[in-house]
């Protein structure tokens, strides 16, 4: 974990720092800010390297575990400097998909167009 003590050598753009690091352990050219290390192509021994590197880079000693637990470029810029406010996000997907799955699921509709709570097949109403 970070101690509040080396708060003197949190970097200037800990965004473009972090970033710079997954470029150099993972070989890549652009380092995504919202997908898991894992996924980027990362395995337990480059964390291990990032870890270091970061250290390097930073003069703070950044254990593995909380690498894990923040396992994004956004989230390991904000591990580095907590007062960090990244700009946020992109939304992962349409605001009215999810309008339209929780209807269905509540059962007001189905694909032919009823409404109301579906009955299993084969049960008898009672």
């Amino acid at each position: 974990m970070v101690n509040p003590e080396d708060s003197a050598s949190i970097p200037a753009d800990p965004l473009q720092l972090v970033r710079q690091a997954w470029q150099d352990v993972l070989g890549i050219d652009e380092a995504p800010l919202d997908t898991g290390f894992f996924e980027a192509g990362g395995n337990s021994m480059l964390l291990v390297m990032l870890s270091d590197e970061l250290s390097d880079q930073t003069g703070r000693e950044l254990e593995v575990a909380e690498l894990f637990r923040h396992d994004t470029v956004r989230a390991q810029a904000r591990l580095l400097d907590p007062s960090y406010e990244p700009e946020a996000p992109a939304p992962a997907a349409p605001a009215g998909r999810g309008r339209l799955l929780g209807s269905a699921r509540r059962g007001r509709t189905d694909a032919a167009g009823a409404t109301g709570p579906q009955q299993p097949e084969g049960s008898a109403a009672r």
